[in-house]
């Protein structure tokens, strides 16, 4: 497992190197005016977490479709899955698997 987020971290390391020192951009290049762009989307903290979110054992939950999609972790013995159609109005999701608090994003 320590070898997996190693190479995410590196990988995201990677990735980002180009960004660095991009701060200097020149804003005179542009191809559109910048009075055109609108703001778009809900507005700062628009999108509510979830916070202690309560879970059914997977035979009670009828609300559930058989091919929904889910978001599912395993950790320290304990598994949950999150529903993609829940999870994309509140995109996060503050949770606790045991005494661990984990932020389950989507």
């Amino acid at each position: 497992m320590k070898r997996n987020s190693t190479a995410l971290l590196l990988s995201l390391l990677l990735v980002s190197l180009p960004l660095i020192g991009s701060a200097d951009w020149d804003y005179r290049k542009k191809s559109i005016q910048l009075d055109e762009i609108m703001s778009g989307g809900p507005p700062r903290d628009g999108i509510p977490a979830l916070t202690a979110p309560k879970f059914v054992a997977a035979a009670a939950a009828t609300f559930m479709r058989a091919d929904e999609q889910v978001l599912g972790v395993f950790l320290g013995g304990v598994a949950k899955a999150y529903p993609t159609r829940i999870l994309s109005w509140h995109e996060l999701v503050n949770d606790r698997y045991r005494d661990l608090p984990v932020l389950v994003s989507w």
